[in-house]
């Protein structure tokens, strides 16, 4: 049966509200793999868990022995390490902490340019909803402030990007690149794995998931937890993981409340945490915009955000509502077990 991994080693809570978890199972076609295949005969799976970002990540590997999947863990982690040095708000020597600080970079990294460009394409793609100049607000609801000077420097379209040279046009303006920088560091780690012949690769970080290949006997197989079970977890729903990623967003692992009604994620348009949605998973090719949506659906809600999502080519989601309810979109895989688990709720079954 699947089961959920346990992190009580670490004891450490998820960032992440509706938690993604990683379970042997399910055919991934591996599409676009490049590189020589390592595995000819057997295999092993290689696992390791280690704390960085702030949150429990977890890289499985299918290698032709603990050695050498070892040995592309520690070159995926150094990788990892590096690009948390340029994304990391909260460390003073990281670049955009720089850029924070600074108001501009005059030769920006190409890994900081990248995602900052994919971030003002998905302020466009949601009408403001996603937007990563969100930091003033952000900083002073966690001080306990009222953020109404902070929320007249957010604004996405004033990020001014020109080649490697980034600016951020008004004084006082910061950025954050939570809400999408874990699910790029995430493809980047795969990119390495993929790009050292390792075709057979799960990584998760802290709800963030992307899987190409397969187990060795069975298909990558992820779990959707229930947002509100928090004590004593159950899935919603498990499935075979298509080919690609997963990402999830919610309100209760980082909740400012009690009742949740503040939590680390808000509305930039309106300085509030959103009040509709306890969770929402999202599932794309690749980990950056899986990461990116699930934040903008916990944003726009449950109409809004699944009209968006079905828009989208290669795209599909699950929101959980504050109140329980579960919908999805019309191409979600696990979509007719929870239409089963739906009736069995409401006493139809």
């Amino acid at each position: 049966m699947p089961t959920i991994r346990k992190r009580d080693s670490l004891n450490l809570p998820r960032r992440d509200f509706l938690k993604i978890s990683a379970i042997a199972g399910a055919v991934l076609a591996a599409g676009g793999v490049w590189g020589r295949r390592v595995l000819d005969g057997p295999s092993v799976v290689v696992r390791e868990t280690r704390l960085l970002m702030g949150i429990i990540l977890d890289l499985e590997v299918v290698a032709p022995s603990q050695a050498s999947g070892r040995r592309a863990i520690r070159a995926t982690l150094d990788e990892m390490s590096r690009l948390v040095g340029i994304f990391d708000h909260r460390k003073p020597t990281a670049t955009l902490a720089k850029l924070n600080g600074e108001g501009g970079l005059s030769l920006a990294p190409l890994e900081l340019v990248q995602v900052l460009r994919r971030s003002v394409q998905y302020g466009d793609l949601t009408s403001g909803a996603f937007d990563v100049t969100v930091k003033p607000v952000l900083d002073a609801i966690r001080s306990g402030r009222y953020p109404a000077g902070a929320q007249d420097l957010v604004d996405f379209r004033k990020i001014r990007i020109d080649g490697s040279r980034l600016e951020l046009v008004k004084s006082g303006m910061a950025v954050t690149l939570d809400g999408i920088a874990k699910g790029y560091i995430v493809d980047r780690a795969v990119d390495v794995l993929k790009s050292r012949g390792f075709v057979d690769v799960l990584i998760e970080a802290g709800g963030d998931l992307r899987g190409v290949g397969s187990a060795p006997t069975r298909p990558w197989r992820i779990g959707v937890q229930d947002p509100r079970a928090e004590q004593d977890p159950s899935l919603l729903t498990s499935f075979d993981l298509p080919p690609g990623a997963a990402a999830t967003s919610g309100d209760y692992q980082n909740a400012f409340t009690a009742d949740r009604s503040i939590y680390h994620i808000i509305d930039p348009r309106r300085g509030t945490s959103p009040a509709e949605l306890a969770s929402a998973t999202v599932l794309a090719p690749r980990a950056v915009d899986a990461d990116a949506l699930s934040t903008s659906l916990m944003v726009l809600g449950e109409t809004r955000g699944l009209a968006l999502i079905e828009q989208l080519p290669g795209i599909e989601a699950l929101v959980v509502t504050k109140d329980k309810r579960i919908q999805w979109t019309s191409g979600f895989p696990a979509n007719k077990q929870l239409r089963v688990n739906e009736r069995a709720k409401d006493g139809e079954l």
